[in-house]
């Protein structure tokens, strides 16, 4: 930020009533469909006894763009319940200056030439991932006997999501004796010719779909790996499915009672807990805060707003708004 003061640069434009404009991250895996002659093991859950539940989530957003790079903030958000109440905390937001990097070059690991923009893509990529395994590491080493939630899913392997970070969050849980979930908003796991979440809609809830098996078989030679066995879960009768990974090292039956205990614990309406949809929320920026860190990036850093040129709208006036079909 020190190196653009005083410059110019252009504010992202946004509805003014936009509910939330947060970038969402999606699962990058697509698989082929696994083959028929396996089978699932469907697993009934009910009710037992309360426990502290803990839910992170961690966002990321473009607020801008200069000459040189791009503006962005990454907050990230906990919420924890424990008894009868929920408390949260956030951390953030965190503003950053990437520049568009040296030019062309080689990715870290040498196998793809990119260019500036997707250098500047991947480093977006890598801080807000940073952020999310260090608020996921202080949760995991701070939480006793605590069921864990991430946003997402339990797969590492790729330069901007190494395997270490996560094996040393995962360790550190069941050394206090916790158990970390992911739970995925969206999947493009296949199995049996379909989306793993459709094969338990006719499965009466909560219920747990064993499909690892089946998945797992899939990754054999992918650079992705699996820390988390894989399920799909479906929590409520009027809710959605969704795809399940459970620490791998933590046995079936204990993360059978883990899920339990959760839904003993938390809201799962719509079949989602609760704690992580709240996460997602706190961790989500909203138009009026992205209107007001452009602000604040002015004054703090003696920015000056530019307004992005368009070439449409200077050729064609007010016939120039909407791209051509």
């Amino acid at each position: 930020m020190k190196h653009i003061s005083g410059r110019a640069f252009s504010p992202r434009e946004i509805p003014l009533l936009a509910l939330s404009v947060g970038d969402d991250q999606a699962e990058t895996v697509s698989l082929l469909p696994a083959t028929d002659g396996e089978e699932c093991t469907v697993i009934s859950l009910v009710p037992s006894t309360s426990s502290t539940v803990a839910a992170v989530d961690v966002s990321s957003l473009r607020i801008g763009e200069t000459e040189t790079g791009v503006l962005i903030a990454i907050r990230g958000a906990i919420v924890w319940k424990a008894n009868r109440g929920y408390q949260y905390l956030r951390c953030g937001p965190l503003t950053f200056h990437l520049g568009f990097g040296i030019g062309d070059g080689w990715s870290p690991d040498q196998s793809v030439f990119l260019t500036g923009r997707v250098f500047t893509e991947r480093a977006i990529s890598r801080l807000r991932n940073a952020l999310e395994r260090w608020i996921q590491r202080q949760i995991c080493v701070s939480s006793d006997n605590a069921i864990v939630l991430f946003d997402g899913s339990l797969t590492a392997g790729t330069p901007d999501n190494p395997t270490a970070p996560l094996a040393r969050i995962l360790k550190s849980a069941r050394e206090r004796g916790s158990v970390v979930m992911a739970i995925s908003k969206d999947t493009k796991l296949c199995a049996f010719g379909k989306r793993i979440t459709s094969l338990v809609s006719a499965t009466r809830a909560p219920c747990l779909l064993d499909v690892d098996r089946v998945v797992s078989k899939q990754f054999k030679s992918h650079p992705v790996r699996l820390a988390g066995h894989v399920y799909v879960a479906k929590l409520a009768g009027d809710g959605f499915a969704f795809r399940l990974d459970v620490d791998r090292e933590v046995s079936q039956d204990a993360s059978v009672a883990a899920l339990n205990q959760l839904i003993a614990s938390d809201g799962v309406m719509q079949g989602y807990p609760e704690t992580l949809r709240l996460a997602h929320i706190f961790s989500t920026f909203t138009a009026n805060e992205v209107i007001a860190l452009q602000r604040f990036l002015a004054l703090e850093h003696g920015l000056r707003i530019a307004h992005r040129f368009s070439v449409r709208k200077s050729l064609f006036g007010p016939f120039g708004d909407w791209e051509a079909a």
